[in-house]
């Protein structure tokens, strides 16, 4: 089988949470999958600060995410009742490891960004801050854009009990054939604020190196050095996780 994307991730603990020997809070899944392969999927979640059990948290979200759509027909994903209906299911996985742990919901609270990428049409799924940004013909575009929080690192959460009602659901006709996912991190070094744009010297290069390279995982170790590099580091002291895919031609 000869897949339709080709792909790289990775979670990075930002210099803040070393230094208090706190573990990376960020995960990220991607999936393969439909019967000829030509289906994508990627997943990304941020663990609140807050949270005594973040890094599980978002780690549960991420596996639950992709392994939920692995198991039904792809177009069933593709509506907005059928991404609520998947992050209901996969809610409910949290407050069973949350039981597991013995503590509340809240300490494995966390937030939540899905794409589901397939031939002729795209959805986004997002539930708090992070960003998708799409590549197409028209140039890149982020689908939803960071909302501001009336207070400082506040946000919304998968295991909130009202999360159906900032869940923000797109659905995208037409062949996407370029994507990234990030946590909230990277933001303002991949976004522009003031023009409310992707920074397309920050993305160009990562699709170009994707989209050129023989063999994806020649790239992961210079993708985790960027992500950890001084220049990085100096503009965020936050978990940093970015997923950058390309459609192969």
């Amino acid at each position: 089988m000869t897949l339709a994307w080709s792909a790289i991730g990775e979670s990075v603990t930002g210099t803040a949470h070393r230094s208090r020997g706190t573990p990376c809070q960020d995960a990220f899944r991607y999936l393969h999958f439909g019967p000829d392969g030509d289906w994508f999927a990627v997943a990304v979640a941020d663990g609140a600060g807050s949270a005594t059990h973040a890094d599980a948290g978002a780690t549960v979200a991420c596996d639950e995410l992709v392994r939920r759509v692995g198991l039904v027909p792809p177009d069933t994903l593709m509506t907005p009742e059928g991404i609520t209906a998947l992050f209901t299911d996969v809610r409910g996985t949290l407050l069973a490891e949350a039981g597991r742990l013995g503590v509340p919901i809240r300490e494995v609270a966390c937030t939540a960004i899905l794409v589901i990428l397939g031939p002729a049409s795209t959805v986004c799924a997002q539930i708090g801050d992070g960003a998708i940004v799409l590549g197409a013909a028209g140039g890149y575009r982020v689908a939803y854009w960071p909302e501001p929080a009336e207070y400082a690192n506040v946000t919304d959460f998968l295991t909130d009990a009202h999360f159906t009602d900032t869940l923000r659901v797109q659905v995208i006709g037409g062949p996407v054939n370029e994507v990234a996912a990030c946590t909230d991190g990277l933001q303002r070094l991949a976004l522009d604020f003031a023009a409310k744009i992707p920074h397309a010297a920050f993305f160009e290069p990562l699709f170009d190196a994707l989209r050129t390279a023989t063999d994806s995982e020649s790239l992961v170790e210079p993708f985790r050095d960027f992500l950890d590099s001084p220049r990085v580091n100096a503009r965020t002291d936050d978990d940093k996780t970015l997923v950058v895919a390309v459609r192969r031609p």
